[in-house]
């Protein structure tokens, strides 16, 4: 089993490690866009103009999600690989610690302000008098309710692929 998991470091050619290992991360990326072009989709459904511009007025916000992810996903599980490769186990554990706890302060703190400056948020991102309430419901449900889950599961999958 151990040498199931070193393999593809240890044996592989570079771009067919590379390639096995970007296959995994391009898809968590796309999940990003799926999840936004679905929630389009279904609002789209509800035949309200309105409804279907909250959510295209919200995207932005939840893009900002990927800077998170990133910033932790990517960061802390690049830092666990090279680690793994070096076999620092004591590093392997802080880099995941880090890139969870991280990731889960960092999102609390990104909904709290959300929630703080949702009323500047929404004139910002071009709300108007009756896009106002519809975007400001989504935010909170898929914001400020929902970032910290939205952002550890992507993070969590970073750092299980690393």
């Amino acid at each position: 089993m151990k040498q199931d998991r070193t393999y593809l470091f240890e044996s592989e050619s570079i771009p067919k490690a590379v390639f096995a290992l970007s296959v995994p991360t391009a898809a968590a990326s796309l999940v990003t866009v799926l999840y936004s072009l679905a929630d389009t989709f279904f609002v789209g459904l509800a035949n309200d103009p309105i409804q279907t511009a909250a959510v295209s007025l919200a995207a932005p916000v939840l893009l900002a999600f990927n800077a998170i992810n990133n910033l932790f996903g990517v960061g802390a599980s690049s830092m666990m690989s090279r680690a793994l490769g070096a076999r620092d186990l004591k590093t392997v554990a802080r880099s995941s610690s880090f890139g969870f706890y991280g990731s889960l302060f960092c999102s609390l703190i990104f909904s709290l302000l959300t929630l703080v400056f949702i009323e500047p948020l929404l004139y910002m991102l071009g709300a108007s008098t009756a896009t106002y309430q519809p975007t400001g419901r989504y935010l909170l449900w898929t914001v400020i309710v929902g970032a910290t889950p939205a952002i550890l599961n992507v993070v969590m999958a970073y750092l299980v692929r690393a």
